[in-house]
């Protein structure tokens, strides 16, 4: 009996608590906000499994088409002192319409459910300009109880698909951004750095913190190498290089022709 008493006692303390909502929503061809197109409406929803199965500690979980209410649905299940939160699975245009969507969807529920809500949209562009959308939470009033963060992708996005596809991959160029004023929180440089990017983001270009702390541009090039004996050869596969680094193998490039 005392054997099985301390299994069940190490059982409770081992097992993380679950104490989240997450909610995974993804667009019809009506979408009210992001886009969304009928053949691939199972690609998002199949999308939103993955992003749930990603999630920890969810004690809640549903997919919802993003034109449906969030709060009824909230209202009914949120306990005091949980944390809600909320991805997104489908086509995006731009951080003007994420801080379009935040201010419709959910900014309203912070004085309603009184709990923090997190927000990840996995889709493209939602956080090409995170200085805007940085700007727009710091009007919310925040607390270290009730606040919003939010994740989305710099520039054109594989989605959920970047984190199941096999290779040295690293597609999506993410940011972060919190009501409570904290400055956008960019990824490590070194994360990406020589990393594969994919043939859509070519040329495409984002931020991210070196190991000094300082924030360096990211752009998506072909692959520029140079060899033992100063040649330079570019080839047709992308990888993230950082800019400046880019930019003096493009010069030798042009130097050597």
């Amino acid at each position: 009996m005392k054997n099985t008493l301390m299994f069940l006692l190490i059982l409770c303390f081992s097992i993380p608590a679950f104490a989240d909502v997450c909610i995974c929503q993804y667009p019809k061809e009506d979408a009210e906000f992001g886009e969304g197109y009928r053949g691939e409406i199972g690609f998002y929803k199949m999308g939103c499994a993955l992003w749930l199965l990603k999630e920890k500690s969810c004690r809640r979980e549903k997919i919802m088409n993003i034109n449906t209410p969030l709060e009824p649905y909230l209202e009914k299940v949120l306990r005091k002192n949980e944390k809600v939160r909320v991805g997104y699975v489908g086509h995006w245009g731009s951080s003007e319409d994420y801080v379009d969507y935040l201010k419709t969807k959910i900014e309203p529920l912070i004085s309603i459910l009184q709990s923090p809500i997190a927000v990840d949209n996995t889709a493209c562009y939602s956080m090409e300009d995170s200085s805007m959308v940085q700007k727009y939470l710091e009007t919310i009033p925040s607390t270290e109880e009730v606040y919003i963060t939010v994740e989305g992708s710099q520039t054109t996005s594989i989605g959920m698909w970047d984190k199941v596809l096999p290779g040295k991959r690293k597609a999506d160029l993410t940011a972060i951004a919190d009501s409570r004023g904290v400055m956008s929180v960019y990824p490590s440089c070194k994360e990406f750095n020589r990393k594969r990017c994919t043939v859509f983001q070519e040329n495409e270009s984002g931020q991210c913190i070196d190991e000094k702390g300082e924030q360096r541009e990211l752009i998506c090039h072909r692959t520029i190498k140079e060899k033992r004996n100063g040649d330079i050869k570019e080839k047709s596969s992308k990888r993230w290089f950082l800019k400046d680094e880019i930019d003096v193998l493009k010069e030798k490039l042009f130097a050597q022709q």
